[in-house]
């Protein structure tokens, strides 16, 4: 892709021809029509072969991005080897629990010289690195160096529709960086890099806990005040965090910080978000997942942003209340409460 002043030109990098989107649920989807629809030959993995005969039936994947046609240079298989082992680049967008089992499948596949990308918000299971380390482990050497990270404000929905949306692309290479930007980058979907890809995972992790916590004050009726509130102080801890863990201020102040924070805590298309207002509403934990079959990523989060946070000895008292609320019963305005009623501090 090339820029001349402001313009973007549409067209794909020379470099980089067929590109593997392993999983094919929203995101996935959505970055398997974005990819195919700037000219790259797509293979999109799903693990279900009926999901596979379903989007080929229908030309669309109506079980997690309904009303948007599949093109036809999207090739969608349940093979992985099928889908990955030519692929010069390879877009991993599986939940967070699913990444070790994928990362290890992915590892006699991958050609030596292929790019990868995640696009998971999340944290591994029990042991709470982040998945770019995860990914990392089966490349071998420097593996976790060359795994980008594509993070920010990205609703499915709207960037399977072709609607005006930003991303940051955490890679340690530049040159890795600068090919991925050309290829995932265009006039409706613009992609900044920056090297702090520690920084760009844990925004992306601990903005789904906050999501929850903005939803569950939706759930109680509280108004605008209280959620810019919340989300300005949550962000305040969200540094404390990657502070800690060598990242930057700007990352934080930017798309994968205040960004992501704010779509995720504002947006009709928020799982986490309503996740949360279904628990101020007073709906138990088993019945807000029974009711979708999508996976809201900011519980696990709120488990593993609260072990970070112990281990680095920062407060972050709006994710542990999201913790208490989840996975030790309390009750969503009581926890609130806790909050309102902290002691008075300094801004800073």
């Amino acid at each position: 892709m090339e820029t001349t002043g402001s313009s973007i030109a549409e067209a794909t990098t020379p470099e980089l021809r067929t590109i593997a989107v392993v999983n094919a649920g929203g995101w996935g989807t959505a970055l398997a029509v974005m990819l195919a629809n700037r000219g790259y030959d797509v293979r999109l993995w799903a693990r279900r072969s009926e999901l596979v005969e379903k989007i080929t039936a229908q030309a669309e994947n109506r079980d997690y991005l309904p009303d948007v046609a599949i093109p036809p240079n999207v090739r969608v298989t349940s093979d992985l080897r099928a889908a990955v082992c030519d692929a010069d680049a390879v877009v991993v967008a599986v939940i967070a629990s699913y990444m070790k089992e994928i990362a290890a499948q992915l590892g006699g596949l991958l050609r030596p010289d292929s790019l990868v990308v995640h696009g998971t918000k999340g944290l591994e299971p029990g042991t709470w690195r982040r998945l770019s380390l995860v990914l990392g482990d089966v490349l071998g050497g420097d593996g976790a160096a060359r795994v980008a990270v594509l993070a920010g404000p990205n609703h499915a929905e709207e960037v399977a529709r072709g609607l005006p949306s930003a991303a940051v692309l955490g890679c340690s290479d530049r040159a890795v960086g600068a090919q991925l930007q050309a290829m995932l980058g265009s006039a409706r979907f613009r992609v900044y890099t920056n090297g702090d890809v520690a920084g760009i995972e844990l925004c992306s992790a601990a903005k789904n806990v906050i999501a929850i916590a903005a939803g569950i004050g939706d759930g109680l009726g509280y108004g605008d005040n209280g959620k810019a509130a919340l989300i300005t102080r949550a962000l305040a801890e969200i540094w404390r965090l990657v502070e800690r863990h060598g990242g930057s201020f700007a990352t934080v102040a930017g798309l994968a910080g205040v960004g992501d924070v704010i779509a995720t805590c504002t947006s009709r298309h928020s799982r986490n978000r309503w996740a949360g207002e279904q628990l101020g509403r007073g709906r138990t934990l088993d019945e807000i997942r029974a009711s979708t079959p999508m996976v809201i990523e900011g519980i696990p989060a709120a488990q593993g942003i609260r072990a970070l946070a112990q281990d680095a000895g920062v407060e972050m008292p709006i994710c542990e209340g999201v913790y208490r609320v989840i996975f030790e019963g309390q009750r969503p305005d009581d926890a609130l409460k806790e909050l309102l009623a902290r002691g008075w501090a300094s801004e800073g």
